[in-house]
């Protein structure tokens, strides 16, 4: 568990010890007083990011670097520091300087619930694939490394076919980039797959939050491959289209435009269910995600919940709160909302 964070020169504290932290801890400050930069910190102890925010402007303003840590019972400290006119991260355990991959070993895993993924069905099918991304690169620290690769492979075939529709490259000559490109993208659907597999054998008992009026509900990636003869359904779309991703001057499908719904009774929930429903099937998708999180690590993540129990009502509230205590929480907040648990003002 951890038991004290510390931040020197991040955003915008020059330096801040919060000590004494318990399983449920409480930032409560009004909107707009950085509440989130405590759980930007948090994030990024966790190889994860709150805020999609660029590292270099996490450093205080007229500061050159930050350095943030956290005391751990069992492990002792854990640190990052960031150089910025170096651009360079450093690791640290217990004052010692370590390779970025001890420092994954050894810290915490973060599940991060943010206002914006409560309206997650009703968003573009990118940022569905987002979540599923920010999931598997949270879980499997190689994902990151193959889903850059993907979006490599992947403009470099789009720029070739663009070359091809202008006579400065050949057809025959796309077929290095089409095997690269089979390839990674076999590796991509390697993770996907068992991932919504995961969520399609778990999300039935978000049953109990439509009082009996859905008999099944279910969780539905959506894809043209078929998972068990990825390489070669890949194969035949690319020769089949290929005057029309010349055309196109893109590479027209596969994991950058698959999607995932889920379906109450066989209708799309969006359609079917009332949103306060809606919002409980994906805080129910969230806590699923945690258990994943923790079964892929062997070790309980914490948990970052920002800002969020304000666009909740109080049934929502009791769901979410019944379910945390499991995990050390973290809860950005502009209100009290329990005065028995440690509160940070």
């Amino acid at each position: 568990m951890i038991r004290e964070l510390k931040l020197v020169d991040f955003r915008n504290f020059e330096s801040k010890k919060i000590n004494e932290l318990t399983e449920k801890n409480f930032i409560i400050w009004e909107n707009g007083k950085w509440k989130t930069n405590i759980l930007e910190a948090l994030s990024l102890l966790g190889n994860n990011s709150i805020g999609n925010i660029s590292i270099e402007n996490l450093v205080k303003k007229s500061k050159n670097n930050f350095y943030i840590e956290y005391l751990d019972d069992q492990i002792g400290s854990v640190g990052i520091s960031f150089d910025a006119e170096k651009k360079k991260k450093n690791y640290r355990i217990n004052g010692k300087n370590v390779t970025k991959k001890k420092f994954l070993e050894v810290t915490y895993k973060c599940v991060i619930f943010s206002p914006q993924e409560m309206n997650l069905m009703y968003l573009s099918p990118s940022l569905r694939r987002d979540f599923l991304d920010k999931i598997l690169i949270n879980s499997y620290p190689e994902y990151s490394d193959a889903l850059k690769e993907y979006k490599k492979i992947t403009t470099s075939r789009n720029k070739f076919l663009k070359s091809i529709a202008e006579w400065k490259s050949k057809v025959e000559d796309l077929e290095f980039w089409n095997k690269s490109f089979i390839n990674i993208a076999e590796k991509i659907y390697q993770y996907r797959f068992p991932l919504g597999e995961y969520f399609s054998s778990h999300i039935s008992t978000a049953r109990e939050y439509f009082s009996g009026k859905v008999e099944h509900i279910d969780f539905q990636y959506i894809s043209k491959v078929d998972k068990n003869n990825i390489a070669q359904d890949i194969k035949n779309y690319l020769d089949k289209n290929i005057q029309r991703d010349i055309i196109l001057g893109k590479t027209a499908i596969w994991p950058h435009v698959d999607d995932f719904k889920i379906v109450a009774d066989w209708i799309d929930i969006t359609q079917y269910a009332s949103r306060g429903e809606t919002k409980s099937v994906i805080i129910w998708l969230k806590m699923l995600e945690t258990v994943f999180v923790e079964k892929r690590d062997n070790k309980k993540p914490i948990l970052l919940i920002d800002d969020l129990m304000s666009e909740l009502d109080e049934s929502h509230k009791q769901m979410l709160t019944k379910k945390l205590k499991y995990y050390q929480t973290f809860i950005s907040s502009i209100e009290i909302l329990e005065e028995k648990n440690n509160i940070m003002l």
